[in-house]
């Protein structure tokens, strides 16, 4: 079986802000989004902290999140991060 290959990649750094209004705690990720051609689930994102750990709840360091299309995957993303009280910027 043929391996599939990656028809586009980027690598953007995702910023999120702890959700209280009294609160002005951010988190930093640098990511790498990638798209390949064929797969149940063929777009990807893989995020690492890169920033200052926050004073409000830690998200896990390393995570990769699996979805059908992009739009699907900002969803996802913006879940995973609600779990921890963040939401997107």
């Amino acid at each position: 079986m043929a391996k599939s290959k990656i028809i586009y990649e980027d690598r953007p750094i995702v910023y999120a802000k702890f959700d209280h209004p009294q609160s002005d705690d951010y988190i930093e990720y640098k990511s790498i989004i990638q798209i390949k051609d064929s797969g149940k689930q063929p777009v990807t994102i893989q995020l690492e902290f890169a920033g200052i750990p926050p004073f409000g709840p830690m998200p896990p360091e390393k995570h990769i999140i699996k979805a059908e299309n992009l739009i699907e995957l900002y969803v996802k993303l913006g879940r995973w991060l609600r779990k921890f009280g963040y939401v997107i910027r």
